[in-house]
């Protein structure tokens, strides 16, 4: 069995919006009820995909100002869930194209970004190696 812990998303109601549009859409795509933590997987595991000029470039948007927030939610999930952020923001760090690596709360945002962008395709291709 494999390991979980708490993730803490600071969002705004705007952000809150954001992951409850994308929580419906990958349960739609994979026709069944699932898990938040799941969501947020398959969203970060999107944003790790994308080049860092992506990254950085969504980073910097008014947007991400806007679904940040004060208010903590929790979502369950995978201990593995931070190798990957780990993974991202050692890539950004290693691209030189930013000088503040943005925090893990606003990865999560942008990995939420990268999951409303994605094709669905792109969204099941993740799900199913996910699920194995």
């Amino acid at each position: 069995m494999e390991s979980s812990r708490t993730y803490k998303l600071m969002l705004s109601d705007k952000g809150i919006d954001l992951f409850l549009d994308c929580h419906c859409r990958l349960s739609h795509l994979v026709r069944d009820l699932i898990p938040y933590g799941m969501t947020l997987t398959v969203a970060v595991k999107l944003l790790e995909g994308l080049d860092t000029c992506e990254i950085v470039a969504e980073a910097e948007t008014r947007r991400l100002t806007q679904s940040y927030g004060t208010q903590p939610h929790f979502v369950g999930s995978s201990t593995k869930l931070t190798e990957v952020i780990a993974r991202i923001k050692k890539k950004i760090n290693n691209s030189n194209e930013i000088g503040v690596i943005p925090s893990i709360g606003k990865l999560y945002v942008l990995a939420l970004f990268s999951l409303e962008a994605a094709e669905d395709g792109q969204i099941m291709a993740i799900y199913q190696r996910l699920i194995g």
